[in-house]
């Protein structure tokens, strides 16, 4: 298996919170994604591009999932939640990795099955 990740843009926060998104292209097992990294006084998440939501590793499956939460009736919350096929967890991994070292160079990780 092979990951390619590459820093393609990084933008200013600016309003009631300061902070950056830097956006990162990852390329596994020839398929395509655009992930926004988003850090700011709050905290810090990491998304897919132009959707709203989060992505996180679900300890129960080793997945990678995309979860969307919403208001929802009654003063709940609603939440979408989905398998991201074809992103890996050591994507994942990498991706925050190099957003917190600041590597601007592509990154390729391979791997070998044992």
């Amino acid at each position: 298996m092979e990951i390619k990740i590459k820093k393609t843009g990084s933008r200013i926060l600016t309003g009631n919170v300061s902070g950056t998104v830097n956006m990162y292209t990852v390329v596994e097992d020839g398929r395509e994604f655009l992930l926004a990294r988003t850090s700011h006084t709050h905290g810090s998440n990491i998304g897919i591009a132009n959707k709203e939501g989060i992505l996180y590793v679900e300890s129960d499956d080793g997945k990678v999932h995309h979860q969307v939460a919403r208001p929802g009736g009654a003063c709940g919350l609603n939440t979408d939640d989905e398998v991201v096929e074809g992103l890996s967890p050591l994507a994942l991994r990498a991706v925050l990795m190099a957003d917190q070292c600041n590597e601007s160079a592509e990154i390729t990780i391979t791997t070998r099955e044992t």
